[in-house]
């Protein structure tokens, strides 16, 4: 009996062995997978910074150009001098030069700026150029351009227009960067990080701020793609090193701003330790089967106890405790007993708090959103129905009505549950007051399979508020509103539709930077969407959120997405337990 136990030790052993040798090597091969994904993300960054500086640097150079092309002073400069007498056009001349040269004091990133008179083929120049008469006078529309190894903005006058043909170009107005800040982001954004790059220009020169690998230069320009959307991978191999590469289209100038990272000397270190450990595994292995065989039962009862008291909780038991056990005090699992004994404990006491803490957040959530119902809007009705009591009885029936069950449904938020179906008859009310105040057409549309999903009090009205105020009110002849439900595959979408005054793009990103921050915008104006698209977010995670477009009649559409079957936070975002 003791060689067949011995035997079987024995293959337990060697089995043990390979199955260590076995998951190291796997591990191997992930730690090196998860060393080059965690090269390829700081080099996206680094290229993501990199990109984010010459943007900056192209759009502050393209402001120059902009701004000295819509300058007073620039565009009756001709006319000017023309009337002056020799010595006040110089001054003239030295004035304006001065200027920009003042203005470009500051600047790290461009080296000159020009204004190029086509039809007197006059320049004036913060530096002098002997091609400036040739490149300028070869520009026939605004923008980017590379030219003789530099990179230039053209800006044309006139400037509300492009011109149709160049004859009706009066002025140019170059900005010339310099190379040499373009090499020295390089250096900054990637050197630095163990990583090169370069710029590759089109079909033209590539810049870089050192030698670059052979041929790697040739790879990009066949293997790229111009996506400005993307960042572009591809690996490359030359010398017997392996590199990936990252590049980036940056559409403006058509350039691309490639990076690569050697990968080779990064893994090296990896490999020895693969060789180290296979040399010191079996040492361990010895002195672990040593130690196993003193340690297995109590180690082995005492694991799986432990791992059933988690299988308990795990199906939400909080009571459950583990206790002394009797061998175990002296030990490491007496204090590790203990530890889970007080975790559990804790556990059970935080959730309860949480509950509690979840309930009284409800409540007060809901008494802010009634006590934020405008009480101008009831001093407004009640003078309707004086005024037209008398004259339209009707009207002050309508109404009365309306006003009676608008308020009736706040008063009862906290004691029914609440439905589409009567979140929009809330609406329903509330247009029909305002339809009876001013001259004005609604439609609800509600599918009947929706009407009695849960959803959250108080989410519709505000938008719908917001529709009339700040869209309605504030553009002259605007009567249109419209609340449509359409139902998604496990939620729906409700969207508020006006025709009041829209918004310009600039807004509409404002809007949605301010609704996205995790603070309130400042003052009131925006609280109440940041409010829902908060309550949106606690409720129903990713799947919930607001929207926002301009829409056919060029008012502003807010569509609210909501998931009935969210895990968030059920039919009304909160957490609950029992």
């Amino acid at each position: 009996m003791q060689k067949v136990d011995m035997k079987r030790f024995i293959y337990f052993f060697v089995f043990f062995l390979l199955l260590t040798l076995s998951l190291f090597f796997v591990m191997n091969t992930l730690d090196s997978r998860t060393i080059q994904q965690s090269l390829v993300a700081n080099a996206k960054n680094q290229v993501g910074y990199a990109e984010s500086v010459v943007d900056d640097m192209l759009y502050e150079a393209s402001m120059y150009g902009i701004q000295y092309t819509a300058d007073s002073s620039v565009r009756f400069y001709r006319q000017q001098i023309r009337e002056l007498d020799s010595y006040n056009a110089q001054m003239k001349k030295n004035a304006l030069v001065e200027r920009m040269d003042n203005s470009l004091l500051s600047n790290q990133s461009i080296e000159s700026l020009a204004v190029y008179w086509k039809q007197e083929h006059a320049i004036i120049a913060t530096r002098q150029d002997p091609f400036a008469y040739e490149i300028y006078g070869s520009v026939e529309q605004r923008g980017w351009k590379m030219v003789n190894g530099n990179l230039y903005y053209f800006s044309l006058y006139p400037y509300i227009r492009e011109p149709r043909t160049p004859d009706e170009i009066q002025y140019v107005v170059g900005v010339k960067l310099k190379m040499d800040y373009l090499r020295n982001v390089l250096q900054k954004s990637f050197n630095e990080g163990g990583s090169e790059a370069f710029f590759l220009v089109g079909n033209g020169p590539t810049i870089s701020n050192g030698p670059l690998v052979e041929g790697i230069a040739n790879q990009a320009r066949d293997t790229i793609t111009p996506d400005p959307e993307e960042i572009v991978k591809f690996d490359y191999t030359s010398g017997g090193e392996d590199y990936f590469v990252l590049s980036r289209y940056i559409e403006p100038i058509d350039t691309y701003l490639v990076t690569y990272t050697r990968t080779s000397d990064l893994l090296e270190p990896l490999n020895r330790n693969r060789q180290m450990f296979v040399g010191s595994i079996m040492v361990v292995l010895l002195i672990g089967l040593t130690v196993i065989g003193i340690f297995y039962r109590n180690f082995y009862r005492n694991v799986q106890l432990l791992r059933s008291r988690f299988h308990q909780v795990e199906r939400g038991d909080y009571g459950v405790r583990i206790g002394s056990i009797p061998g175990a005090a002296s030990t490491e699992f007496g204090t590790l007993f203990g530890g889970f004994d007080h975790m559990v404990a804790r556990t059970e006491s935080l959730l309860d708090s949480l509950k509690t803490e979840t309930d009284l957040r409800r409540s007060a959530e809901m008494k802010q959103l009634q006590a934020q119902i405008n009480p101008h809007f009831l001093y407004n009705s009640l003078f309707f129905i004086m005024s037209m009591a008398h004259s339209s009885p009707q009207a002050v029936i309508r109404m009365s009505k309306h006003l009676a069950e608008y308020y009736r449904y706040l008063t009862r938020l906290g004691s029914e549950s609440i439905t589409l179906e009567t979140e929009l008859e809330l609406a329903d009310h509330y247009l029909g007051i305002m339809a009876l105040c001013k001259t004005m057409e609604y439609e609800i549309r509600l599918p009947d399979l929706l009407k009695k999903q849960p959803i959250m009090p108080l989410i519709i009205q505000p938008i719908v508020e917001n529709a009339i105020l700040h869209g309605i009110e504030e553009r002259q002849g605007a009567h249109r509103v419209s609340i449509v439900v359409e139902p998604t595959d496990t939620g729906a979408v409700i969207t508020v539709a006006n025709d009041g005054r829209g918004l310009t793009a600039d807004e509409l990103s404002q809007l949605k930077a301010d609704i996205a921050s995790a603070e309130p915008p400042p003052g009131t104006h925006g609280v109440g969407l940041w409010n829902i698209e908060k309550r949106l977010k606690n409720a129903y995670g990713s799947a919930g959120d607001l929207d926002f477009a301009i829409n056919e009649w060029g008012g502003l559409s807010v569509a609210v997405r909501i998931e009935f079957a969210a895990q968030e936070g059920g039919s009304y975002g909160v957490i609950d337990r029992g």
